[in-house]
């Protein structure tokens, strides 16, 4: 794994963390998808199952750069690309990984499960802000995460991003990749190093207007994180 963490980065999800999953079949597979929030899980299914992890777990950070407005833009197809080099092709999309073609995506996960002994990733929801865990294998996933209830839409019991628990470590090439856009959005007269103070103002300001509307502070807060805020950059 120690190739792929200097090229992509890693993450750490500590033990005790919730995980969510918008699905009907609680059994464990070989490649699971979770988000990091509750009301992400229910875009998928009324039914959310809780999960928690029983060990701290170590996954690829799969996220090329961010936007300035805190949009995670995959590494999944780079990654496929790179492993599988005769079947590269650069017009793979996220999506292309992860849903289109499941051949593709098991044969990417039991290539980096057997040979790099990496046992999921974390990345963003096509793209977006929201973010989501893959895990796998099956026995792996057996001693790693644990099924704790199943909850619904309608649950306030779960509100936090779990994302403020997993502590990230990003690759150099992340950086610089992510400053690169960071300057092609900034104001001349305001400068590059004002982008993170504007998007925390921008944040604040989404928070207020929350608040304002009857939605808990910290409800809010964890409604609005998002990886800027958890990188600081």
């Amino acid at each position: 794994m120690t190739v792929l963490n200097d090229i992509f980065g890693y993450c750490t999800i500590p033990k005790g963390t919730f995980l969510y999953r918008g699905h009907k079949d609680t059994s464990l597979k070989d490649c699971m998808f979770f988000a990091t929030m509750h009301n992400e899980a229910g875009v998928w299914d009324d039914k959310i199952q809780i999960w928690k992890t029983k060990i701290e777990i170590r996954v690829l950070f799969a996220v090329d750069y961010l936007t300035s407005e805190g949009k995670g833009i995959s590494a999944l197809p780079g990654l496929f690309n790179r492993i599988f080099p005769s079947e590269r092709d650069p017009s793979f999309t996220d999506l292309d990984i992860k849903h289109w073609d499941l051949v593709r995506r098991d044969k990417l996960v039991r290539k980096l499960f057997d040979d790099y002994e990496v046992s999921g990733w974390l990345s963003s929801v096509e793209n977006k802000t929201p973010n989501e865990v893959c895990l796998f294998d099956k026995g792996a996933n057996s001693n790693q995460i644990k099924l704790v209830e199943i909850s619904d839409r309608s649950d306030r019991k779960y509100f936090k991003d779990s994302l403020m628990k997993i502590k990230i470590f990003p690759s150099q090439g992340f950086y610089d990749l992510t400053r690169d856009e960071l300057e092609k959005r900034s104001s001349p007269t305001l400068g590059n190093f004002d982008s993170y103070k504007m998007h925390k103002q921008y944040i604040s300001a989404s928070i207020k207007y929350y608040v304002e509307r009857g939605m808990e502070r910290r409800q809010a807060r964890h409604l609005m994180y998002n990886l800027r805020l958890n990188l600081e950059i």
